[in-house]
């Protein structure tokens, strides 16, 4: 009966069950051990491991893939992917032309501007970004961080001239 527990156990990682075999792999193990001690002699040690063993494969082989499941769609939190959407502070200009740095998420970091498409064929890219104005970083690319300005100035324009 344990080793029946056993295999339902392996069958419930394999399969989507929904906790069906973990149940029988769990109800298996009461009755393997049940079985396995003389119950007669030492009821309340029986029946103190076999609620413990019980719990702790009901934790393992119930709660624990369907906690690893839940987190299969969450956003990375660590990494250069997961500084997409922090906000930053620029440290040195940043120009359409010329990449400068800016301190995101505890360290510094090259960086460039993005730029909208139709905004790359039009010859005007002297605007700048400077010092202390805030940045979100959008993408990671080439080791440099691309960042959007957030904050804008007194006129309404967002890039510094």
């Amino acid at each position: 009966m344990i080793l029946l527990a056993l295999v339902l156990f392996a069958v419930d990682l394999k399969v989507i069950g929904h906790g069906l075999p973990a149940f029988g792999g769990l109800v298996a193990l009461i009755l393997g051990i049940l079985a396995l001690l003389d119950v007669a002699s030492y009821v309340v040690v029986a029946l103190v491991v076999v609620v413990a063993l019980v719990v702790l494969a009901g934790v393992l082989f119930v709660a624990g893939p369907g906690e690893l499941l839940a987190g299969g769609g969450r956003q990375a939190a660590t990494g250069a992917e997961g500084m997409v959407g922090e906000v930053g502070v620029v440290r040195e200009p940043i120009g359409a032309d010329s990449s400068g740095w800016v301190f995101v998420h505890g360290e510094l970091w090259r960086a460039e501007v993005a730029v909208a498409p139709e905004e790359s064929y039009e010859g005007d890219h002297e605007q700048a970004i400077g010092i202390g104005r805030k940045v979100q970083v959008v993408k990671i690319k080439d080791g440099k961080v691309v960042v959007l300005p957030l904050e804008s100035d007194v006129s309404g324009n967002s890039l510094e001239g």
